[in-house]
């Protein structure tokens, strides 16, 4: 298992890195034949090898406004 170590890049670079690991956790499940889980609008979902598609939960619809800017320290 490799080091672990903290990014000191920038906000694009450290977000880079984060679309680049889940791409690789991605292919590393579906290699091993695992199902995905994800959420699409307010719904938890849980897709399985053979394409089938189960709604594990709806979650509340939340009026929480999110901004689009944040910084990671």
């Amino acid at each position: 298992m490799g080091k672990i170590t903290e990014s000191k890049g920038s906000q694009k670079e450290r977000q880079k890195l984060f679309s680049q690991a889940g791409k690789i956790a991605v292919q590393a499940a579906t290699n091993a034949g695992l199902p995905l889980t994800y959420s699409v609008d307010n719904k938890v979902i849980r897709e399985y090898p053979d394409g089938r598609k189960e709604i594990l939960c709806t979650l509340p619809k939340s009026n929480i406004k999110i901004e689009k800017k944040f910084l990671i320290k």
